[in-house]
């Protein structure tokens, strides 16, 4: 396998000052003090008035949170989102997941649209993948309308069946990056997993797919003037 979405097993035990954490994870003490003061991260254990100690924890968490602005540019109202849906213990894991879907959704320049005929395409693609689980309500649906709707401002194809081309090769990279996570960590673990799936493979992927398009670009259009 290339890549694992595996957690990296970054612990090493003992507690230590807030200094300290930030050589650790290079988050800036001030970062540090600013997602304690927003939720984001839960306190040392007070030593005195004006000091502090940090655990394992605290690294693993600070960890997640630089990835999720460093790479995915993810605002801190939707970080907020994220730690409430982990500390949730009311809700499944498959709901924590679709919370952590909808706080991952970054601003967008794709209109949203209340065209019925173009939600109506969304949901029609949706239903030729088979993804039945899918909420009525997801955010993703209005956003793919919105997407079908600019992709039809281009002049390009939009109809289901050419989105047909694409659903079982989404299905299939859904369903092994789903398989990856291991079900036997706890709540944070499994979040951090498939978060930093979301943002980091993400980026990857689409990475990839530029690589690829400039090498078969190259064997096609080379020539032409």
């Amino acid at each position: 396998m290339l890549l694992s979405s595996k957690p990296v097993n970054y612990f090493h035990g003992g507690t230590m000052r807030i200094s300290e954490l930030a050589d650790s994870t290079g988050v800036s003490v001030a970062t540090i003090k600013y997602y304690v003061r927003e939720g984001l991260l839960s306190p040392g254990r007070k030593l005195s008035e004006r000091l502090a100690d940090y655990d394992d924890q605290h690294v693993r968490r600070l960890r997640l949170l630089r990835v999720l602005r460093d790479v995915g540019a993810v605002p801190v109202g939707a970080l907020k989102a994220l730690v409430d849906a982990t500390q949730d213990r009311s809700a499944s894991v498959h709901d924590m997941f679709g919370k952590a879907c909808d706080a991952l959704r970054t601003e967008t320049t794709v209109p949203e649209t209340s065209d019925i005929h173009l939600r109506e395409l969304a949901d029609q693609i949706v239903d030729r993948a088979g993804w039945t689980k899918v909420r009525p309500d997801a955010p993703e649906r209005d956003h793919l309308a919105g997407i079908i709707s600019v992709i039809l401002d281009s002049g390009l194809p939009t109809d289901p069946e050419g989105a047909a081309t694409y659903l079982p090769l989404v299905d299939a990279l859904a369903t092994y990056e789903l398989d990856q996570i291991d079900a036997t960590q706890d709540r944070e673990a499994m979040m951090e997993q498939m978060v930093v799936g979301q943002v980091v493979l993400g980026e990857f992927l689409l990475c990839l797919r530029r690589l690829a398009h400039e090498h078969h670009s190259a064997l096609r259009f080379a020539e032409r003037r």
